[in-house]
């Protein structure tokens, strides 16, 4: 019996150790499972992936940025050298805090004088380590080496012709030259800038630019020139800026003039529920803006040459009822609500005439344009457009070239206008200008055709 029970109990014993042998087996493989999970992300191979954003091997004073991009545990560090005559020169090293960075941008300022390279061939390499336990817990680590040329020396700059005096809210006009290695030129004014328009002779270059209505009384106009790696330099303009008086006015406006004009420009389902006063004030302001910004775009492309030679064209047998840069305030049931500034001339004549295209040029626009109703504007080349409103019916497409005195429409009241008249404006680059100047046949040919000719003759 005593065997049997040793027998019997032998079993059991082996059973019970068996077990033990399996979940230490079971423990063991979740601790081998557990490493790899904490260990294999750790240990991920994807090396970080670099991109130069530059527009040409030619780098000069003008910033580039550097994206890198990592998939896994975050980046490291990114650094920038320069190499040039055997030296290495720092220029960007960025080390990053224990955490998840997976994108990165950095902004280089190549500038050679900042870190004494000399203007030649050179090497730009950009190193990225992640923070990988990879190649003994180094990290994967990304070299990207361009071959670059540097060129830190500015265009050079000499005036020819310029204007003594400019009108505020007129027009100037100045040759200059450039050298050829100058991609980008023209005439800064604060925000404004005119580009400048090469002409037949070597490395010459006119541009047209406004002292615009908008701008306070201190503002100076410079030349400006860059080349295609960044570097520029400006010459400062000199000139008498002459005082134009620009008049005020006060108009009434009454509930008829919104029912009959306003409301029809926001259309039935934005009229609908809308207070007179809140529809005027949504047309007046929201839509004009709308439709400025639209005559800008439009103009923001220009033919390079000049496309007329005579002085501009007033439309025969007007009268100019409303002024250039009138400031208007709006005044409805005695209360001042809006102001405005009227950005062209207001041309009266009899209903329905002819309207005559004020130069050569070519139709850039024909069709309908918010408050401006049917509207014409014409391109007359290096930057300059003239426009024509409220017209009842127009007679040119986009793209007809037209000759001065050339009809394209008719006057008309469409859009927000108060009785039959054409709206006439000049522009220049979409900046409405003074348009008295552009019907000066003196003015054109001391200020414009006068320099052209002494430069060609």
């Amino acid at each position: 019996m005593q065997r049997k029970n040793d027998l019997l109990g032998g079993p059991r014993y082996s059973r019970k150790g068996a077990w033990a042998k399996a979940i230490l087996l079971l423990l063991g493989f979740a601790a081998v499972i557990g490493g790899m999970i904490y260990l294999i992300p750790r240990f991920e191979w994807h090396a970080p992936v670099i991109e130069v954003k530059l527009a040409s091997n030619v780098v000069g004073r003008r910033p580039f940025d550097i994206e890198v991009k990592e998939r896994g545990r975050g980046l490291a560090g990114v650094s920038v050298t320069l190499s040039a005559g055997g030296v290495d020169h720092p220029i960007l090293i960025e080390r990053y805090e224990l955490g998840v960075v997976t994108e990165k941008k950095v902004t280089v300022d190549p500038a050679a004088d900042k870190i004494g390279v000399k203007d030649g061939p050179a090497v730009l390499q950009i190193k990225a380590i992640d923070r990988s336990y990879w190649r003994f817990f180094r990290g994967n680590e990304t070299t990207v080496q361009k071959n670059i040329v540097l060129d830190t020396t500015p265009p050079t700059l000499e005036l020819i012709s310029s204007d003594a005096y400019v009108n505020f809210g007129g027009t100037g006009f100045v040759i200059y030259k450039a050298s050829s290695d100058t991609q980008k030129t023209g005439v800064q004014i604060a925000h404004y800038f005119f580009p400048g328009y090469k002409l037949k002779a070597p490395d010459r270059f006119a541009a047209f630019f406004a002292y615009p209505y908008d701008l306070g009384e201190k503002e100076k106009a410079v030349i400006v020139a860059e080349d295609g790696a960044g570097n520029g330099r400006q010459m400062a303009l000199s000139y008498t800026l002459k005082g134009v008086r620009y008049r005020k006015s006060t108009l009434s406006i009454e509930d008829h003039f919104i029912e009959s004009k306003v409301a029809p420009l926001l259309g039935a389902a934005s009229a609908a529920g809308q207070d007179l006063k809140t529809a005027f004030l949504k047309v007046n302001r929201d839509l004009r803006k709308k439709n400025e910004e639209m005559i800008k775009e439009i103009c923001r492309q220009s033919k390079p040459e000049m496309l007329w030679r005579e002085p501009f064209h007033q439309l025969s047998n007007s009268k100019v009822e409303a002024n250039f840069a009138d400031e208007r305030t709006y005044v409805y049931k005695g209360e001042r609500i809006d102001q405005a500034y009227h950005l062209g001339y207001d041309l009266a004549v009899t209903k329905n005439t002819p309207v005559e295209a004020a130069n050569d040029g070519v139709v850039v626009f024909a069709g309908a344009l918010g408050i401006y109703g049917n509207t014409v504007i014409l391109d007359h080349g290096m930057g300059i457009f003239t426009l024509y409103s409220h017209l009842n019916s127009m007679d040119v497409k986009l793209g007809d070239r037209v000759k001065r005195k050339q009809a394209v429409g008719k006057t008309g009241e469409t859009g927000l206008a108060a009785g039959d008249h054409l709206h006439y404006a000049v522009l220049l680059h979409g900046v409405p200008v003074l348009p008295l100047e552009w019907w000066d046949r003196k003015w054109l040919k001391d200020n414009v055709q006068g320099k052209l000719n002494e430069l060609s003759g």
